[in-house]
């Protein structure tokens, strides 16, 4: 499984496995690739995109008396990506990603 790296100079890197890296660029409407970029002049509609889908996800909760923690669900995965992309926002500068 490969790893991929988002990184921005308005914010430290993210790490994240394909499978979520897959599923965050799917919302925004990007393809997964070795490398791809989010410009600055996109960032506006893939934090909104982010946004609208975590707005959108069941919040996730352990079965009750069950003991278990809850799953880690969209809001949590996308968490990361979202902060920079506000932080790539703040600075006008573009979000990038590659293995």
């Amino acid at each position: 499984m490969a790893l991929f790296i988002f990184r921005s100079r308005a914010a430290s890197q993210i790490l994240m496995q394909t499978e979520t890296a897959q599923q965050l660029l799917d919302i925004i409407g990007k393809p997964l690739a070795e490398r791809g970029v989010i410009t600055a002049g996109q960032v506006d509609d893939a934090l909104g995109a982010l946004l609208q889908a975590v707005e959108r996800s069941p919040r996730d909760v352990p079965p009750d008396d069950s003991g278990a923690p809850a799953p880690v669900g969209l809001r949590q995965r996308a968490y990361p990506l979202i902060q920079m992309l506000r932080a790539a926002r703040q600075r006008h500068v573009d979000v990038t990603w590659g293995i």
